[in-house]
């Protein structure tokens, strides 16, 4: 069985959980960030604000709504190709953006946009209030996962991290 399967929502979770703070696999260990699904895209977050060199910063409204997310971006089409080709052996990583179609209008985030000006070609943090958005509709995720172990009965993935995407405006 390979990482191209059905996983169950406990088992969502648990990889969710189990990633939370551990190095990503696929980098070396002297640059690998640590897993931040849920300390940095959910309700569990600090500070919502404390991103200001990034034009739009998003969080699940809560871990349930980034567990839906991830599991449907996991089953959706485009994500069980993506999840293919880690049955590889050369192939360490995948990242999946999916559209929201089984769980449209029922998962919700909060979104900060941060005020950017253009110089050149290039966006940069300029001054001003950032805009904040609660409880918006999400309407695609990205999720970006990695192998932690050869693809056995219960393949587990590394979620480096997940966060809407896109929202309903």
């Amino acid at each position: 069985m390979g990482y191209d399967r059905k996983y169950t929502r406990e088992e969502v979770h648990q990889m969710l959980y189990l990633s939370e703070r551990r190095l990503r696999p696929s980098s070396p260990a002297a640059k690998a960030h640590a897993g931040h699904a849920i300390s940095r895209h959910t309700e569990q977050r600090d500070d919502p604000f404390d991103r200001r060199q990034i034009r739009q910063d998003s969080t699940f409204a809560s871990r349930k709504d980034l567990v839906l997310a991830v599991e449907e971006a996991l089953h959706d089409s485009k994500g069980q190709q993506e999840l293919a080709t880690l049955n590889a052996h050369n192939v360490q990583s995948c990242s999946i953006t999916v559209q929201l179609s089984a769980t449209l209008g029922k998962i919700k985030a909060a979104v900060v946009q941060s005020p950017m000006a253009r110089v050149g070609n290039k966006l940069v943090p300029s001054s001003g209030p950032q805009n904040y958005l609660k409880h918006v509709l999400v309407s695609s995720v990205f999720v970006l996962a990695d192998k932690v172990a050869a693809a056995e009965s219960w393949a587990p993935l590394h979620i480096q991290t997940a966060y809407p995407k896109d929202i309903v405006a």
